[in-house]
């Protein structure tokens, strides 16, 4: 089963990139503009990231006592990101095309930015190189 489910993720994966590269196709022929860059990519995923790291940073602080400004300091820059790329999507493309876009950017970038976490500790995992501990003095 967990192979059938490597494999389903594997091609839900390939199917979202095919879409996404038809759609910029799409929206380049009739408005000359893409919706999926790398400078979007890269801004969406970091907004999603800080507000979903923020609001869990704010939950911390807030069950603990603590100081939520931090998580909410967090969010608002995430949010200023997120705004940041819809605004540049309306400024860019007309009305109706922009809404489209960004609603297409809004729901697509969810699992990619799942996925770009997975990566990134995968790549964290083989950069650490991290080996297994053996204790010596163990009578065992």
């Amino acid at each position: 089963m967990f192979v059938l489910s490597l494999i389903g993720l594997i091609a839900a994966g390939i199917a979202l990139y095919e879409f996404i590269k038809w759609f910029n196709r799409y929206t380049q022929a009739k408005v000359k503009y893409e919706f999926f860059t790398k400078d979007h990519t890269t801004a969406m995923v970091l907004s999603y990231g800080m507000l979903f790291f923020g609001h869990q940073w704010y939950e911390t602080a807030t069950a603990a006592n603590g100081d939520a400004l931090n998580g909410t300091v967090v969010m608002i820059v995430g949010g200023i990101i997120l705004f940041g790329v819809i605004l540049n999507n309306f400024n860019k493309s007309p009305r109706k095309m922009a809404y489209l876009g960004t609603i297409m950017q809004l729901i697509l970038y969810i699992p990619i930015t799942i996925a770009a976490v997975f990566v990134v500790l995968g790549i964290l995992a083989v950069v650490s190189q991290t080996k297994p501990t053996y204790n010596l003095n163990s009578r065992d």
